[in-house]
């Protein structure tokens, strides 16, 4: 196909509406689960992960790139600031070993 042509033109729509797709899907799927986490529970942990250095692995940045962990977690938050759930971040240990962290809590 040659570029400008009307053939041309119209699978790069049909492109465009794919990705458009998707994107939704992807959207829609982070608003259910960030809905589903905060009615079950009233504090939720996050670890922050060094997505950066997780894509240097060239089998799985595609995969953690498309995931989109950046805007799930801006759509929990802004779920949770909305129903008055905590959202706490937190480094590698916290994820890993809760109960230390619960035991400073109380």
């Amino acid at each position: 196909k040659e570029i400008g042509s009307n053939n041309w033109k119209k699978a790069q729509n049909k492109i465009a509406r794919l990705h458009q797709h998707i994107a939704r899907q992807r959207e829609d799927f982070h608003y259910k689960t960030a809905h589903k986490l905060v009615k079950e529970y009233d504090l939720i942990a996050v670890e922050e992960l060094n997505i950066k250095g997780l894509a240097k692995n060239t089998k799985l940045s595609k995969s953690i790139y498309d995931v989109g962990w950046g805007a799930f977690i801006e759509k929990l938050n802004a779920v949770a600031a909305k129903r008055g759930v905590h959202v706490s971040r937190g480094e590698w240990p916290f994820a890993r070993t809760p109960s230390q962290y619960i035991t400073k809590l109380q």
